[in-house]
């Protein structure tokens, strides 16, 4: 071996000694989080810089924390199905934050969400009372007693508000000058533009429909994954009462948690529509699941709204015209029930809307599964069940903050933290039988492998 491939080598091997450092250092930092956390530690959380909670987010929508004069107490003691609270207490256990969105031209959405409070947040006494210590052991436990983690209650993600800012953005016709300094390419800037118009289409009356069975009376939009308020789709239906032209909407947040299903139906009950018609929100428990039962509850969530809407039976087994989701590819074992679920609940035509960041290889795996059943279909000579984009610069803000702290924050990670819009539209009817099967065997053959 020459001198010059001693140092090459020597090199190699001293980046992969870094970056085993690193891990060690990553998993070392991430074990004491955890230990803090279920101790009651507000500090060591809050600020470790391997902490998620480091970096303050891309803030596409605005969020701030509202005192309580006793009027918002009110306000949510009078909704209906309202809890005791996430760890048994009262609603000091609660925080209440106004979400809002401005556009360049001044015009406004906003709508208030009740949440749980963060862990640096709550008191002394709160932290170290029984009840908390219970309700942290609870979450380590959630995915065993009910089928799902427990990040949903944990915190809303920044993903969920980028992907409620860039809807809202497109409900307020919001117009981007910049568009060119962000795509290199004009087709990338054709491909937003298109999508923001399909989007209106489908909220719009005057719009056309992106169903295959004609123009919709309603929109039916389902939110998978919603967390402890569901942010994209609270924010479209507060969005009902500033305009006039919106389809009526029908809403279903959906969560596999049963605590994030409660605060939302808690969340959707602030929506108070000026027509009566104009929104429906419902909130329901649903697991990402490709089995039997996971189609049997799809079929249940369809039903449900196709009956609350008087619609009437379709050969399509799909009804919703949107579908949203935010930070949730990275479960990977999930992939093929997120996958399915998606699947069997859009209609033909309709638009799935997933807001993450890359997270190492999960969002790129979620995506070679979608190529797989696409392929399998183009092998048989049938039409693939899905077109698929990736559009990283989809709203400004996220590509302007991000090109100003990549390489120089110490807390950003643009493959942990930068959201990726994966756009999803549905060519044809999904067939349980070969595409669920090929879903299946294709996520098991890399979960095994990992």
């Amino acid at each position: 071996m020459t001198g010059t491939e001693n140092s090459e080598q020597q090199l190699l091997d001293d980046s992969d000694g870094l970056a085993a450092a690193k891990k060690k250092e990553r998993v070392k930092a991430r074990w004491s989080l955890l230990r803090e956390t279920l101790m009651g530690s507000k500090s060591f959380a809050a600020t470790s810089k391997h902490s998620m909670n480091s970096f303050a987010g891309f803030q596409v929508l605005d969020r701030k924390f509202i005192e309580d004069s006793g009027e918002l107490s009110d306000l949510f003691a009078r909704c209906p199905n309202l809890d005791e609270g996430q760890d048994g207490g009262a609603l000091s256990s609660w925080d209440f934050v106004q979400n809002s969105y401005t556009c360049k031209e001044g015009r406004k959405i906003q709508f208030i969400t009740r949440e749980v409070k963060r862990l640096h947040q709550q008191s002394e006494q709160q932290l170290t009372s029984q009840s908390s210590m219970k309700s942290r052991v609870e979450a380590l436990l959630s995915h065993r007693n009910h089928g799902v983690d427990n990040t949903g209650n944990v915190r809303v993600w920044d993903a969920e508000a980028t992907l409620a800012g860039f809807l809202l953005s497109v409900l307020l016709c919001e117009e981007f000058d910049d568009l060119g300094y962000y795509y290199q390419e004009t087709s990338e800037i054709s491909k937003i533009i298109g999508l923001r118009s399909r989007i209106k289409n489908a909220l719009f009356a005057h719009g056309e429909c992106i169903s295959t069975d004609g123009c919709a009376e309603t929109c039916n939009v389902l939110e998978l994954g919603a967390g402890q308020a569901g942010l994209a789709g609270l924010g479209l239906a507060s969005a009902t009462n500033s305009f006039d032209g919106l389809k009526p909407l029908k809403l279903v947040l959906t969560d596999g948690h049963p605590k994030c299903v409660e605060n939302n139906r808690v969340c959707s009950s602030t929506i108070m529509p000026k027509r009566k018609d104009a929104v429906s929100i419902d909130s329901q428990l649903l697991l990402w699941d490709s089995s039997a039962n996971g189609a049997e509850e799809c079929e249940r969530i369809v039903n449900e709204c196709r009956k609350s809407s008087s619609l009437e039976e379709s050969s399509d087994e799909g009804l919703f015209h949107l579908c949203l989701a935010s930070d949730c590819v990275h479960f990977q074992e999930f992939h093929d029930g997120m996958f399915v679920t998606i699947a069997r609940t859009l209609a033909v035509g309709g638009i799935a809307l997933l807001c993450q960041p890359r997270r190492g290889s999960s969002l790129s795996n979620f995506m070679t599964l979608i190529d797989a059943v696409n392929s399998a279909s183009a092998s048989s000579g049938d039409v693939p069940l899905f077109q698929m984009d990736l559009m990283e610069d989809f709203h400004p803000k996220v590509s302007k903050v991000h090109r100003s702290i990549a390489t120089t924050s110490t807390c950003y990670d643009p493959n942990w933290h930068r959201p990726m819009l994966l756009v999803m539209t549905k060519l044809r009817s999904f067939d349980e039988d070969i595409d669920g099967r090929l879903a299946r065997k294709f996520v098991k053959t890399y979960i095994n492998v990992k």
